[in-house]
């Protein structure tokens, strides 16, 4: 740097050249920014201060020593715009102040503002030019805080579901300023860019429905007498004439001291939700008609009450029973009073149990209304709970159903009519069935005992030995038919008196059965096969001979007689069982239940008696006198399996 061509003076004083040059030099060295001085010609620097060595970490002689010191440490990305400047300023005069990056010598970036001047010589061409680097790091790092900060509000503002709003204050007048910022949501919700309405002081206002301004105006003036925050909902036009619901909600910003400078507010597109509220008022109403116009009584009623309070009844009540809802909602016991005396305390304990499970109450029952009537109700309530399942309150309805009741009873009463009108039919049937049957049965062996007597007493008929013999046979014959025919009617009259009571005794069944079946005539000609086991357990033996000859005498009715029949007795456990089986056409499985019932038939062949109808059912109860059953299914290979399990009757019961 050059020195002074003449003394440095000051107000009041003289100094000499030596003083001023180091009074300068300290004010140079203190000064915390670096001092330069570079040759316009040549743009090399001449002098730079150590503030170099405190700011930048270089020595003054490292900037001396190198020419292009300066512009090899400016940052890259700002080296051309700075040298340039430099340049400028040295070849044409003009002041320099910018703002760039230089490396500092342990690398790290320095932001400087570099302010310069151009001395000029005689001519007034450019001499020298010296300047002052100042470090702005900090206050660069700030700004770059401060624009980060702004960026990222910016883009939160932006990102709003929400026009964001800026608006000027005037306390001059009552009626919303003009806007000062509105975020680019406002294209997506009403249709226009922020420029349109920042451009025209009053093109927003215009976008006001005209059946809300006044209301809305009021709201904002009552917002600023009494310094609340600005909330209204209102209707603006959007750009296509749609109708847009906004909620505008603001706040005025103060300064510190509480003077008011602007509005700042958010609004938000409500449409949706004001549709959906109308929805549900609407739907609401058409509830709320929908329950008071049904032929039933709604009520809310609260959970935990013992009272059996109730929050709401529908005014059926009143139709219904003649009882108000208000008269029903102030007594908390006119319900249980009012139900019939015969069904009052169940309902009490269904109600009870409702509520201590928390499960769904259902019951039918009787109330009385206030003129007498008895009026059956069916009642249901539910439950209600939040999104959490925690219980609200019951909900339930009560349905008049006397009329309901008065069909399901007279239906009922036809129903027994008609099943009672049935039984009858079908005892008249079984009857005639029956009559045609005996006289069947009863005709055909007595005709055949009266011809053979009638023959053998004739005298004028000669007879051999022989042949009285063979009559002899087949009048005892018949007479056993007709002997078994009225021992089963007689028995089956008995046991329908609950009169019979079987003589137990333990019996070998495997051998009795054998023996029976040995002796039995019954199957004629059919060949026969008897397979028995030693079982003993106590029983009857005459209603046993029973069970066989009817089992016998059932197969021989039923199938032809070239049919061949099996007769087992097997031990099971708790007693026996007795299988007769034939392969003859079997049993239809419509008919394998019924043929147990006394009078009840099964197909019969076209050549054979068809039978009374007894014999099977006196199987089925003398089976149950041993404590065992009945039953019939199919025989492997064809035909039929009857088979009796016999119990140990005289074991004790449980």
């Amino acid at each position: 740097m050059d020195t002074p061509d003449r003394p440095i003076t000051s107000r009041g004083a003289m100094s000499t050249p030596g003083s001023e040059l180091r009074r300068l030099r300290s004010l140079v060295a203190d000064l915390d920014a670096v001092v330069w001085e570079a040759d316009a010609a040549s743009c090399r620097f001449t002098f730079v201060s150590e503030g170099s060595r405190e700011i930048l970490g270089y020595a003054p002689q490292d900037w001396l020593a190198d020419p292009t010191f300066w512009a090899d440490h400016v940052h890259p990305d700002d080296r051309s715009v700075a040298v340039r400047e430099f340049m400028r300023a040295a070849t044409d005069g003009a002041a320099r102040d910018s703002e760039y990056r230089f490396i500092a010598q342990d690398g790290e970036v320095v932001w400087v503002r570099d302010i310069g001047h151009v001395i000029l010589d005689d001519q007034g061409k450019p001499l020298l030019v010296r300047g002052l680097m100042i470090d702005i790091s900090a206050r660069h790092a700030l700004e770059e805080q401060h624009r980060d900060a702004e960026t990222r509000y910016r883009a939160l503002v932006e990102r709003l579901p929400a026009i964001v709003y800026i608006e000027a204050f005037d306390d001059e007048s009552p009626d919303p300023g003009r806007l000062l910022y509105v975020s680019p949501k406002l294209e997506e919700i009403l249709g226009f860019e922020p420029a349109d309405w920042l451009d025209d002081p009053v093109a927003w206002r215009r976008q006001f429905h005209p059946d809300d301004e006044s209301s809305t105006r009021e709201a904002y003036i009552h917002a600023l007498d009494d310094d609340e925050p600005f909330t209204a909902d209102y209707r603006m036009f959007h750009r296509d004439g749609r109708i847009v619901w906004i909620r505008d909600d603001s706040v005025l910003v103060r300064d510190e001291r509480g003077t008011p400078l602007f509005w700042q507010g958010v609004m938000y597109d409500i449409t949706a939700h004001r549709d959906a509220t109308e929805r549900a008022e609407s739907s609401e109403a058409r509830y709320r008609a929908l329950v008071e116009q049904l032929p039933a009584i709604v009520y809310t009623e609260p959970i935990g009450d013992d009272s059996m309070d109730v929050s709401y009844i529908g005014p059926r009540s009143r139709d219904l029973l003649g009882i108000d809802p208000a008269e029903w909602m102030a007594d908390p016991d006119v319900w249980l009073r009012t139900i019939h005396p015969d069904d009052r305390e169940r309902v009490r304990e269904l109600n009870a149990v409702a509520d201590r499970d928390a499960r769904p109450f259902l019951a039918e029952y009787r109330m009385i209304s206030r003129d007498g009537r008895t009026v059956w109700f069916h009642d249901e309530a539910a439950l209600v709970r939040d999104e959490h399942g925690h219980p609200l309150h019951w909900q339930g309805v009560m349905i008049d159903i006397t009329e309901q009741k008065r069909a399901d009873d007279l239906e009922r009463d036809l129903q027994i009519e008609r099943e009672t009108a049935q039984r009858l039919r079908e005892v008249d049937e079984m009857k005639n069935t029956f009559l045609q049957a005996v006289s069947h049965d009863l005709r055909t062996p007595l005709a055949a005992i009266l011809g053979l007597a009638i023959t053998m007493g004739n005298a004028e008929v000669s007879i051999s030995a022989d042949e009285v013999t063979e009559m002899s046979s087949r009048i005892a014959s018949n007479a056993r038919k007709l002997d078994r025919l009225v021992t089963d009617l007689l028995d089956l009259d008995r046991l329908s008196r609950g009169i019979i009571e079987p003589v137990l005794r333990p019996t070998d069944v495997g051998h009795l059965v054998a023996s029976i079946v040995a002796e039995s005539d019954l199957l004629g000609d059919r060949t026969v096969e008897v397979d028995t086991v030693p079982v003993i357990i106590p029983v009857d033996a005459a209603k046993l001979e029973r069970i066989v000859e009817n089992l016998l005498a059932n197969s021989a009715k039923h199938t032809p007689p070239d049919a061949r029949v099996w007769v087992r007795i097997e031990g099971e456990d708790g007693g026996a069982v007795l299988t007769v089986e034939d392969d003859g056409p079997g049993v239809p499985p419509d008919l394998r239940a019924e043929i147990f019932e006394a009078f009840r038939r099964g197909p019969s062949s076209s050549e054979h008696s068809p039978g009374v109808g007894v014999g099977l059912s006196l199987v089925a109860r003398f089976a149950e006198l041993h404590a065992g059953r009945a039953w019939v299914e199919d025989r492997p290979g064809g035909g039929a399996s009857f088979k009796v399990f016999l119990g140990d009757a005289s074991a004790p019961v449980g």
